[in-house]
Parts: structure tokens; C-alpha cells; sequence
């Protein structure tokens, strides 16, 4: 069975050797996190600008999950928000990743005849639409239902000519199994949907929601917000860390956890390498299909091994915020760092703290 699904708890507290300097220098703010242009030195993974896949946050390297238009994609969904006038889908710009714009959502149908999109809502097993129709009566629109009805929205987009222009959009939800979907769109008045997540090798790729929470496509940063939905496609951290165990829910009671919150979003950094984070460098040290060990603070990742010194050779600590500690001959990935890393050295075996929630290694040479 792949290294990969090593999964151990705190008995790890008890094995031999040091642990690490957990004082980690000054942590900057996710929205100051900065990302370098694909190709540029030190970005060697091409999970970087303008890369379209979301920095391996949204989507797998070498897969897409934005809008294309032409034969650009430079609008990327990241989930939806209710808010009082109506509801809104988050979209980051290629152009400029710091940009996250507000495109309002209906939906799709005759003027004057299409039901009122009320909200989108999503629990971890489940997706429904909210619509009101003529009398103001509202209903619930799930699973076929789901699949009958087109959401539409304009995007802005500015293409080679230069001249911008707002073209209409249209998405539908197919449900697969589960909290999975396969999310099609379309320019209007185009007969073919595309698929919105998808990879070269094998076409569409499934897309999943993550209720409750909001993820930034720059930092992995993961914010609560009760009235949000984030929209994300099976392979990337979002999906990844889900897969492996983590949520920030309890799986019996699916009532959330301060506990689970923090693992997850430490996993979000640590599935990407993304040591530096914190420090105000989004770069990830990575690439997709590498193995790599890990285990959590707590235990909430699933088994498949019960050997205890299987995490021999730690790489880093990690918090939601990035690596809390770092040893860079342990790393997962040969790719040059930064040339001063400013990350302290992690011990022999890991030492957990409030901070330090998840670790990860590579496998005995």
C-alpha cells in the first residue's frame, strides 16, 4: 500500500529524539502573500501565476478549473456567498490574484418566467438550491431537480483585442455520489458544455463543496463564513485533504471542531509543500504525484499502517498558516528554496504544539 496513507496519532508523542524550535518568525498577513510568474527562478513546479490551477489549492497541477473564454481562462470560480440582495459566486482573476470579484448569480430561464435564485446551500452530504417562484412561496431544488435547472451570470472578461465585454454563462450540477458533482457550463447560445474542472489526461474531473468555509485560491488561507460555499475540484488540497480523513467536521456528528478546523487547514498547506506561506511566499515546493508520509496531532486521519517509527525522517511541522518548522534535507521534493529559507529546523520525531498540528515526512532511503 502507498506510503501515502500513513496514518498516525499522538503515540508519536512517545518515540525517541528531539523536537523542534517551535518560536517561528513573524507570520504575514495571507492577503500579502505573494506568488511568482510561472517560469520565473525559484518557481519550478508551475503551480504559480498564471498558471490556471489555482496554485494545486483548486485543482491538481496540469488540470484547469476556470472559465474559458476564446481560448483564454482568465476567471476562476472559487464558491458561492447568499447575501442579502441575492447571491454572489466568488471568482479570482488570472490577471491579477489578488483580485476576487463578486458576479451575481440567477437563474437561467425566460425573463419574467425564471423562478428567483433565493440561495445555495450545502452541508457536507448534501447540495440544494433555494428558489422562489411567482407567488414568493420558496422550494428546494436537489438532485434531478438540481440538474434541470441552469444557473447564469456575466463574467467580465477582456480579451486579445482589448475592448472588455461581459458575456453570458450558464452552469449546471449533474450530482454523482455523495457530496460530488459534475459542474457543466457554457457561453450561452454555445451548444457544447464544458466540463469546469478538467484534466488533459482523462477530461472532466469531479468538483466537490466544502459548506461553510471559504478558501483563498493565493494562500490556502481558510476562513467560517456561514453564508459561503466553496466550489472545489477533487484533486486539489481542498479535495485531497477531505479524501485523507480530514474535515473540519466531526464524520459521526458533523458538527464542527476548533480541533479538526486546524488540522484541516494545516493539511491544505502541507498537501502543497507550501512551506513558506506564513512568511509571505505562496509558492509551492512541489509536484503533483509525489509521495510523501503524514500524519496529525490528533488522529483523525485514517490508519492504514500501525508501525509507530514510520515517520523516521520528518520533513516539516505545519499550522493553518504554513510550516511551523522545517528540514530541508528531509524534503519531499528536490527544488531549490529560497536562500534564506527563515524557517527553523524540526527535531528527530515530531513534538506537537497548539500550533504545530499535522507533520509530514518522506519515506526511509
Amino acid at each position: 500500500m502507498k506510503l501515502l496513507h500513513a496514518w498516525l496519532g499522538c503515540l508519536a508523542l512517545m518515540m525517541g529524539g528531539g523536537g523542534c524550535r517551535l518560536t517561528a518568525p513573524a507570520r504575514v498577513p495571507p492577503s500579502e502573500a505573494k506568488a511568482e510568474p510561472s517560469g520565473a527562478s525559484g518557481c519550478p513546479t508551475g503551480q504559480c501565476d498564471p498558471d490556471p490551477n489555482g496554485l494545486g489549492i483548486y485543482i491538481a497541477e496540469g488540470q484547469n478549473h476556470c472559465f474559458v473564454y476564446e481560448r483564454s481562462a482568465p476567471l476562476c470560480p472559487e464558491g458561492f456567498v447568499n447575501t442579502p440582495e441575492g447571491v454572489v459566486m466568488k471568482v479570482r482573476s488570472r490577471d491579477g490574484r489578488r483580485a476576487v470579484l463578486d458576479i451575481p448569480v440567477e437563474l437561467a430561464g425566460a425573463p419574467g418566467e425564471a423562478p428567483r435564485l433565493h440561495g445555495i446551500h450545502a452541508t457536507p452530504t448534501d447540495l440544494f438550491l433555494v428558489v422562489a417562484g411567482p407567488d414568493g412561496a420558496l422550494r428546494k431544488l436537489r438532485g434531478t431537480d438540481l440538474a434541470k435547472q441552469p444557473l447564469t451570470f456575466l463574467l467580465p472578461v477582456t480579451p486579445a483585442d482589448g475592448d472588455p465585454r461581459h458575456p453570458r454563462y450558464e452552469m449546471l450540477w449533474r450530482p454523482l455520489e455523495g457530496n460530488r458533482f459534475q459542474v457543466l457550463y457554457r457561453q450561452a447560445g454555445m451548444p457544447t458544455w464544458r466540463p469546469q474542472c478538467a484534466a488533459p489526461e482523462k477530461g472532466a474531473v469531479a468538483s466537490l463543496l466544502l459548506p461553510g468555509r471559504h478558501v483563498d485560491g493565493l494562500t490556502a488561507a481558510l476562513r467560517t463564513d456561514a453564508s459561503a460555499v466553496t466550489l472545489a475540484c477533487v484533486t486539489g488540497a481542498i479535495g485531497a485533504c477531505l479524501e485523507w480523513g480530514y474535515s473540519p467536521w466531526d464524520p459521526a456528528s458533523w458538527v464542527d471542531t476548533a480541533e479538526r478546523t486546524a488540522v484541516y487547514g494545516a493539511c491544505l498547506q502541507a498537501k502543497r509543500a507550501a512551506y513558506f506561506v506564513g512568511l509571505g511566499d505562496a509558492r509551492t515546493f512541489t509536484v503533483s504525484g509525489t509521495d510523501f508520509l503524514r500524519r496529525d496531532a490528533h488522529g483523525f486521519g485514517l490508519r492504514s499502517s500501525d508501525r509507530l517509527d514510520e515517520l523516521e525522517h520528518v520533513e516539516a511541522l505545519w499550522s493553518p498558516q504554513g510550516a511551523v518548522c522545517l528540514n530541508p534535507q528531509n524534503r519531499r521534493a528536490a527544488l531549490p528554496l529560497p536562500k534564506d529559507p527563515q524557517l527553523p529546523s524540526c527535531g528527530a520525531a515530531p513534538q506537537w504544539s497548539a500550533t504545530a498540528v499535522m507533520a509530514t515526512g518522506v519515506p526511509q532511503p
